[in-house]
């Protein structure tokens, strides 16, 4: 689990292997979201995209987990982005934000009898190729 701040948020993210993903809407809180991507890092910077939009009140979507899939997804519509980036059975990344947000993460891991796997760095280009999909939902 990787644990960062942006402002006086509390940033956690996981990377899990899950077999069944219907059971995990029913447990998610509006302060998690589930993502199918390959780097933590666009994670987390998509994560901070969606905080920062939310502060700035360019936020494109309703709420901050909406807001994270059109961040990580590149897109502004949710339907493309949930295609795009949203939950599959097998390696997805978990973020979570708040005070408590490893915690949050641990517990739904737990209830969703998620095997939590090592987080590893990406390559620098691809992530910096990732970032700049993300990016692109302010321009568009």
């Amino acid at each position: 689990m990787k644990v960062l701040r942006y402002n006086n948020k509390r940033i956690a993210i996981a990377r899990i292997l899950i077999e069944n993903i219907t059971s995990i809407f029913e447990v998610l809180p509006n302060n998690v979201q589930i993502l199918n991507i390959k780097c933590w890092e666009q994670v987390a910077f998509a994560t901070i995209l969606a905080l920062k939009s939310f502060e700035r009140g360019t936020n494109k979507a309703k709420t901050i987990k909406g807001e994270i899939l059109l961040r990580a997804s590149g897109t502004l519509q949710i339907k493309d982005a949930i295609l795009q980036v949203g939950a599959k059975e097998g390696e997805n990344f978990l973020v979570a934000i708040g005070e408590h947000a490893e915690g949050d993460l641990r517990d739904i891991i737990t209830k969703i009898s998620a095997r939590e796997l090592p987080i590893v760095d990406c390559e620098e280009e691809k992530v910096k190729e990732l970032f700049e999909c993300a990016a692109l939902v302010d321009v568009l």
